[in-house]
Order: structure tokens, then C-alpha cells, then sequence
């Protein structure tokens, strides 16, 4: 909810991933962590927070496409096998 607004959201248990990266900030080495979670909603509507200047909701092809770092494009293969194991998509 606090960075996209969205407030109907239904957590899809069971899958977590983390990546970790470096950035440059102020000429300081800045250590990164990011994890993954899915969840669903039906809600179309999104608000972006400050930190953020785009969204775009995409089917899973399109979005593999549009993602440019591999450590990202592994999370979204093994979130798709994910659903795919559950039972969530067919495809």
C-alpha cells in the first residue's frame, strides 16, 4: 500500500526470493537488499509513491522482456514456475 496505493491485495504464500546489489550514493558504497514476494489483487488503479515513476501491468512474456537485469529476470522465471506449481496459471 505504501508505495503503490493498492489496498486489495491477497498474499500468495510460500514463495520468497532476495537479491542483493551495490549502488554508488554520495560516493559511498551503498549495500542493497530487495525480497520478493506475490500476492494478487483485482484493483487496476495504482498510486505511486515519490520513489517511483512508472508502472505497467504486463503479461509474463512482456514482462520478461521489459525487466534488464538478470537477477530480476530469475525472480520473475521462478515466481512464474511458482504459480505454475500451485496451481495459479496454466500456462
Amino acid at each position: 500500500m505504501e508505495e503503490t496505493g493498492i489496498t486489495d491485495i491477497e498474499f500468495i504464500f510460500g514463495f520468497r526470493e532476495k537479491i542483493e546489489y551495490h549502488y554508488r550514493k554520495g560516493g559511498n558504497l551503498v549495500h542493497k537488499e530487495v525480497i520478493f514476494f506475490l500476492a494478487k489483487t483485482r484493483q487496476k488503479e495504482v498510486k505511486l509513491s515519490y520513489e517511483h515513476i512508472g508502472y505497467a501491468w504486463l503479461r509474463y512474456e512482456d514482462a520478461l522482456k521489459r525487466v534488464t537485469y538478470e537477477s530480476s529476470k530469475q525472480v520473475l522465471r521462478k515466481a512464474h514456475e511458482y504459480l505454475k506449481r500451485i496451481g495459479e496459471i496454466t500456462k
